[in-house]
């Protein structure tokens, strides 16, 4: 079955029959020097389908859209970055 849900501000979940893309994911820790914190709880079935994702995409490198401390709790599926202008994402 195809589908997708949404979990806080920026992260999706897309389906097709199993989590094949997520989208932004900040799930652990913190944002801008600790000033911005996650204000909910993702479920265990969710944080789970972002884990088993084929694909992470990454649309721009805020932190509460690319966060460092996230990444590694992404030990599956590949990774991918827009074309950011001077390639700023993928050379840092």
């Amino acid at each position: 079955m195809r589908f997708f849900e949404t979990i806080g501000s920026a992260i999706v979940i897309a389906y097709d029959d199993r989590p094949v893309l997520t989208t932004d994911r900040w799930i652990y820790g913190d944002a801008y020097f600790g000033s911005w914190g996650l204000d909910y709880e993702i479920p265990a079935a969710q944080m789970q389908a972002i884990r088993d994702a084929d694909y992470h995409w990454f649309s721009h490198g805020h932190p509460d859209h690319l966060n460092i401390a996230s990444l590694p709790l992404l030990t599956k599926g590949e990774f991918l970055l827009s074309d950011h202008y001077g390639s700023r994402v993928k050379e840092n």
